[in-house]
């Protein structure tokens, strides 16, 4: 055999390992799906960070890049597992600890090699809200804002943005919410939570262009979303950064409590206390939709989601010590009642 032959026979199985994959079911054939919610990347961050307590730059960079690579690896082999189906994996916020370059540079790398590109994620506080106002021209924000934009604008079916240029002027207005259909299930990303505000502007001095961004809630583009995913029958599931903590009026907090038990939203999974994972209690915030917290890279956290339509359960998983084999069912919220078997 040739090189030449070598070649082209290489080629094709890779091509064919491309397709099998590119064509994987998400619903296997007892009618279960897979999907990972992780949180809180947050490079770099470690346990001495959420303690508190003072550790070298250096020692603190090492750490973190150690417990982000174990924790995505983990979910990586998880996937391997399930090597016919196609395993969704969210990324609820805080993926990184400022929005720096070189923190965004180092975490959708390492993102991007371990899940080959094939994941979603949302922003948190510490990509945009917590660095407003205090970063070179703003250029933390912007370029986080920038990050969510070009990775998951193309992948999704709707984001709540629009972009509108004049001249060297360009002007954002949107929540960047977005939403995902994969089969029967909507996943729906609100990014920092639905009722954030801000507004900002950013001279790129390399563009020579002036942005203007107004990050507005999310609460009339969702309710709409809901709308639609309710009426295709489909098994809804949220995902934003902070499940409270929220500047809301009242009558916001009220509408967004009633709009996702109207519409049957079958769970809401957050980030952003690393050290809670699991079930949480907000119900003034959520009513009686079921609210998971998924951890953090640096507490070694996440969860993993059976969707069983059999048993018209959603079985949500807490993996903890970054150990997806010894993983604990901790929840079985009831689908909606069309999923449900009679």
């Amino acid at each position: 055999m040739n090189t030449w032959t070598r070649l082209i026979g290489s080629l094709g199985i890779c091509l064919a390992s491309f397709n099998a994959q590119a064509t994987s079911a998400f619903i296997d054939e007892s009618g279960k799906s897979y999907l990972v919610f992780s949180s809180d990347p947050q490079y770099p961050w470690t346990p001495e960070s959420d303690a508190g307590r003072d550790i070298s730059n250096r020692e603190n960079e090492k750490r973190s890049k150690e417990l982000i690579h174990e924790q995505y690896l983990n979910i990586a082999e998880f996937r391997q597992s399930r090597p016919e189906q196609n395993v969704p994996v969210m990324i609820n916020g805080d993926m990184t600890a400022f929005g720096h370059g070189w923190q965004r540079e180092f975490v959708y790398r390492i993102l991007d090699h371990h899940l080959n590109g094939d994941y979603y994620f949302g922003l948190g506080n510490h990509d945009y809200e917590n660095n407003v106002g205090n970063c070179a021209a703003n250029g933390c924000a912007r370029e986080s804002l920038f990050d969510l934009k070009t990775r998951m604008g193309d992948k999704v079916d709707a984001m709540d943005i629009s972009i509108e240029q004049v001249g060297l002027k360009e002007t954002w207005i949107g929540s960047l919410a977005y939403s995902k259909r994969i089969e029967d299930v909507q996943l729906i990303q609100l990014n920092n939570y639905p009722t954030y505000r801000v507004d900002f502007t950013s001279l790129k001095l390399t563009q020579f262009r002036d942005y203007d961004f107004r990050i507005r809630a999310s609460l009339d583009w969702l309710e709409d979303e809901l709308k639609k995913a309710r009426a295709a029958n489909r098994i809804i599931i949220l995902n934003m950064h902070k499940p409270d903590e929220w500047i809301a009026s009242t009558e916001e907090r009220d509408r967004f409590k009633a709009m996702i038990q109207q519409y049957e939203v079958s769970a809401v999974f957050a980030g952003h206390h690393h050290s809670r994972s699991g079930p949480y209690d907000r119900n003034s915030f959520f009513g009686t939709v079921p609210l998971f917290l998924s951890g953090s890279a640096s507490q070694r956290h996440y969860l993993i989601a059976e969707v069983d339509r059999n048993a018209g359960r959603l079985n949500v998983m807490l993996v903890s010590q970054n150990d997806w084999q010894n993983g604990v069912v901790l929840a079985r919220p009831r689908l909606p009642a069309s999923k449900q078997v009679q």
